[in-house]
């Protein structure tokens, strides 16, 4: 006979968004890492084992070397350049740190490009997503975190309400312009498609 399940053992729901795939997909790695053991790192996560044994295939994750335990006799001797999970561990992590700063850095300049060709609203949607993405990161990697005091101090001379006027004035200006080329732009474009 088939009894209710109580909620125990139920899967969690599926992330909705990318970042919290990719996130959850990164915990269940360094689970895993820790564990020694994908299946187990699904079990803990909730996930299923095959999703994340696809993971591993996909992503070509790799789990440490074990450590095995010596034979008695071979306690006598001391074991020299043996490597801890901890340290293995450690180790991919600042491996990881490097990697995910260089490709962040990749990701932000070319964002850069693009979002200067687009409308403020979209400037602002995509930027937030891009902060989202760079704050899981520092996280994850612990990039955050103070490292030591570091102070510097710039003396600049902030702008008299004149000069300000006039800064304002040539802002207005360049939008004008800047509003002009894109009307003769479009205007273009559209003779274009006729």
């Amino acid at each position: 006979m088939i009894e209710p399940n109580n909620g125990q053992n139920q899967l969690q729901p599926r992330p909705q968004t990318k970042a919290e795939i990719v996130a959850q997909r990164e915990q269940v790695r360094m689970l895993g890492i820790a564990l020694g053991n994908w299946r187990e790192a699904a079990r803990q996560c909730g996930l299923s084992e095959g999703r994340v044994l696809n993971w591993v295939v996909r992503y070509g994750w790799k789990l440490p070397k074990r450590i095995e335990a010596p034979h008695p006799r071979e306690l006598l001797s001391p074991v020299v350049g043996v490597v801890t999970p901890a340290e293995s561990l450690q180790e991919r992590l600042k491996h990881d740190a490097e990697a995910t700063r260089v490709g962040l850095s990749t990701a932000t300049r070319k964002a850069s490009v693009s979002l200067a060709e687009r409308d403020g609203d979209k400037v602002v949607y995509v930027s937030a997503r891009l902060k989202d993405v760079v704050s899981s990161a520092a996280q994850l990697h612990g990039w955050n975190q103070p490292a030591g005091l570091n102070v510097n101090i710039a003396n600049i001379p902030m702008p008299t309400a004149e000069e300000r006027a006039e800064l304002n004035a040539i802002d207005r200006k360049l939008d004008a312009i800047s509003a002009k080329i894109k009307a003769h732009t479009n205007q273009r474009l559209q003779l274009e498609h006729q």
